[in-house]
């Protein structure tokens, strides 16, 4: 159902990359019009897509990417500590081994016209992203967010801290946070998502590729930063 793959296995899994890059290009650059990025053609490829970087994938069962996000280690270069430092206000900007940076979380546009396909897919990325980080002692996420966001993370009952007040740029509103990483938090997604297990693949716990029955479509996107 998820899938966690590291930067280094694009040469393993080329298509899964390119499905993955084109999908975020056309929400950030086509949609959005996230200005300061610089796409790669159709591809939107920016610094941080490095061998560092982990990204959680919702995969069916015929290879279709339908939703994803990437982790960045808070260790090294990131969003919030390199572009955004200010959004931290009084407080140094979070850091840690113990510390992911969440970005780039989306459903795909051509992931189904259902909503209910849509909010579905975003519970199955939200507990595989707290299933990894507990499956790899991550105790907390650091994130620069939409602040329409910081209700739904909340609506989940996250332990969700904003860190500064919220900063306007061109296309929106953004505020740094952080999240509690903790087995509450899990439950919580799963009960409001009505998911009823686990939903990351690992090698101890193999889970099936989600059913190839959502028809393609273009709905409005879901997206993170």
């Amino acid at each position: 159902m998820m899938e966690a793959y590291s930067g280094t296995d694009q040469s393993q899994y080329p298509s899964i990359f390119q499905q993955m890059y084109k999908q975020r290009y056309h929400i950030y650059v086509k949609r959005r019009k996230w200005k300061g990025l610089q796409p790669k053609g159709d591809l939107e490829i920016d610094q941080y897509d490095t061998g560092d970087a982990t990204y959680l994938l919702a995969v069916d069962e015929k290879a279709n990417v339908l939703a994803g996000l990437r982790l960045l280690k808070t260790t090294g270069p990131h969003i919030f500590g390199d572009l955004f430092p200010q959004l931290s206000g009084s407080h140094a900007v979070p850091r840690g081994e113990n510390i992911l940076e969440l970005t780039r979380f989306y459903v795909a546009p051509s992931a189904g016209a259902s909503r209910d396909v849509r909010k579905w897919l975003i519970g199955v990325l939200s507990a595989g992203m707290f299933e990894y980080c507990l499956e790899n002692d991550i105790h907390k996420i650091s994130s620069v967010i939409d602040t329409f966001l910081l209700p739904q993370m909340l609506e989940l009952e996250w332990r969700v801290r904003p860190l500064g007040l919220p900063y306007r740029y061109g296309q929106g509103s953004a505020v740094g946070v952080l999240i509690d990483i903790d087995e509450e938090g899990l439950a919580s997604t799963r009960r409001i998502k009505k998911l009823a297990g686990p939903v990351l693949h690992t090698r101890e716990r193999p889970i099936a590729r989600i059913p190839a029955v959502i028809k393609p479509n273009v709905p409005e996107p879901v997206y993170m930063n």
